[in-house]
């Protein structure tokens, strides 16, 4: 072999090796948590020590009359490795916070000491809390203990039994911490050797705090030291999305006060769903909007639908799609991933429905790489609900579709085109229907004069009230035929006459008619009469 081609390999393979590296580093980046010039990020909560820079390190200070004060990220995290190096005055105790809160306002804590009768304690506004990575004298042994700071208020795990983890700090010198905290499991490191070892799920995501602690009022100052403070935490200290929570469902029907499904949305009855079909556009939104929902109809004007004959009825299961972005999107799909779903994220509301639901989706009108479903989810769904979808966005594979018996959708067109630059943003939100808001939990009709909205705890008023109109018109068309009254007697207010015969109709009909006949009994009670 030619030393042309040596050399060549070789330089394809250090190539190679600094891609591989650059790849494994960025997969396992560590965050700086301290820039080493300014303290932007943090803020000091719970006392009034003193925290200032010096020689890249934070040096915090104590001050008298100060109670317990706390240097604190400004961001909460969850899982991470954080790693530090500490200098502490041997006369002083101090600590680093993980997963900790800062009390908005007061607040009381109940729970079992460590005896197992019930304990109490109180905190201020503004009160640090949570779990302490102990940083004491070389002599005190406590240091990569973990303390329940300012809520149990005791030792949850600690060095005292194991003679090499209470020795692993040393005085006056750079002491480096390790700290990993995954799930429940929180394990705590001092210049590599391994000091507890903590199971607790009492706080899952929280604070990183630094802590100064507080000396009595004729104490000399004493300071604590810190630099090289890093961070490697896969969420980066941000909150993760939440995809569909059982109070963002209850928000969208806070007035109904019937049962509820599983993920919060009501729970309307199959009986008013099945009734609900005969109820008309026109009077379930006259009713709707008259109740002070005005925003709740969208008409059929640039909608398309499978099988426009056929009303779609059932309970209402949201979800927003938005324009990709990455960094979102990205958070999205790790915490679906945490949350256990499976598949692509615009299967995830799939997997949701249960028997009676409506898959109800806003893709901002896409059709155009914004086919939310094809054939496959299409019967999916189907399977699920025994429903159909109403989507803001396109369709594809419109023949298969079609195919499935009982399946019905309202869309903005199809395409052969895949589902592109996308991402799911939320399940059981409010969204935007066209003109339209649809709640999660909420009753949708859909017929082909168009769509409406009807918010749960009206459901059955509209189908009573609809019922109730739909006989009374009923009588009215026929005597109208039959030329026994007049317009003017029919549309205005019914005489004696009229009511008593439309009582007699009621009663020779109320086995034919399409309404249950304990409603028509009620229209007969003379105590409920509403006509």
């Amino acid at each position: 072999m030619n030393h042309r081609k040596i050399y060549s390999i070789i330089f394809l393979l250090v190539v190679f090796a600094g891609f591989s590296a650059a790849r494994e580093q960025k997969k396992d980046e560590w965050v700086s948590l301290f820039d080493g010039k300014s303290l932007n990020g943090w803020s000091i909560h719970s006392g009034f020590a003193k925290y200032h820079i010096e020689e890249d390190a934070i040096v915090g200070s104590t001050v008298k009359g100060s109670p317990n004060s706390f240097l604190c990220t400004d961001r909460e995290y969850g899982d991470f490795i954080l790693e530090f190096e500490v200098l502490l005055d041997p006369r002083l105790n101090s600590g680093v916070q993980i997963r900790s809160k800062i009390a908005k306002e007061e607040k009381v804590f109940v729970f079992s000491g460590r005896d197992g009768k019930p304990r109490s304690r109180k905190i201020p506004a503004d009160r640090v809390y949570g779990y302490q990575v102990e940083i004491a004298s070389e002599r005190g042994g406590a240091s990569g203990s973990i303390y329940d700071e300012a809520r149990r208020a005791f030792m949850l795990a600690s060095t005292n039994s194991d003679p090499a983890a209470s020795k692993a700090l040393k005085d006056n010198k750079w002491n480096k911490f390790r700290i990993e905290c995954k799930g429940d499991r929180i394990r705590t490191w001092i210049n590599d050797i391994p000091c507890v070892d903590l199971r607790d799920g009492m706080t899952s995501r929280g604070v990183i705090g630094l802590q100064v602690h507080g000396v009595s009022n004729d104490a000399p100052t004493y300071q604590v030291r810190w630099r090289n403070i890093r961070i490697k935490a896969e969420d980066q200290g941000v909150e993760p999305p939440v995809i569909s929570s059982w109070q963002r469902a209850l928000s969208g029907t806070p007035l109904w006060r019937g049962p509820r499904m599983e993920d919060g949305r009501a729970y309307v009855s199959d009986s008013i769903l099945k009734r609900m079909k005969n109820v008309s556009i026109t009077m379930a939104w006259s009713i709707v909007r008259g109740a002070g929902y005005p925003n709740c109809y969208e008409n059929s004007a640039g909608w398309q639908a499978i099988y426009p004959e056929k009303a779609i009825v059932g309970r209402v299961l949201t979800a927003q799609y938005m324009p990709s972005h990455p960094d979102y999107n990205r958070d999205i799909l790790r915490q679906g991933r945490a949350e256990g779903r499976i598949g692509s994220s615009n299967s995830w509301p799939i997997d949701m429905l249960k028997k009676g639901d409506v898959y109800v989706a806003d893709c901002f009108g896409k059709v155009l790489d914004g086919t939310l479903i094809g054939d496959n989810l299409g019967n999916a769904i189907y399977a699920n609900s025994g429903n159909g979808v109403i989507f803001d966005g396109g369709i594809r594979d419109l023949e298969g579709i079609e195919a499935i018996e009982g399946f019905n959708a309202w869309h903005k067109g199809a395409d052969p085109s895949f589902l592109r630059d996308v991402m799911l943003t939320a399940i059981n939100v409010p969204i935007k229907i066209g003109k339209a808001l649809a709640c999660p939990g909420d009753i949708v009709l859909a017929k082909r004069e168009g769509i409406v909205f009807i918010p749960a705890h009206l459901a059955e008023k509209v189908v009573i009230e609809s019922e109730g109109i739909m006989l009374r018109d009923m009588f009215g068309h026929k005597r109208l035929i039959e030329g026994k009254y007049t317009p003017g007697q029919i549309d205005g207010r019914w005489s004696p006459e009229i009511q008593k015969d439309f009582r007699s109709w009621l009663k020779e009909n109320i086995n034919e008619l399409p309404v249950p006949k304990d409603v028509i009994e009620g229209i007969l009670n003379p105590k409920k009469r509403n006509w």
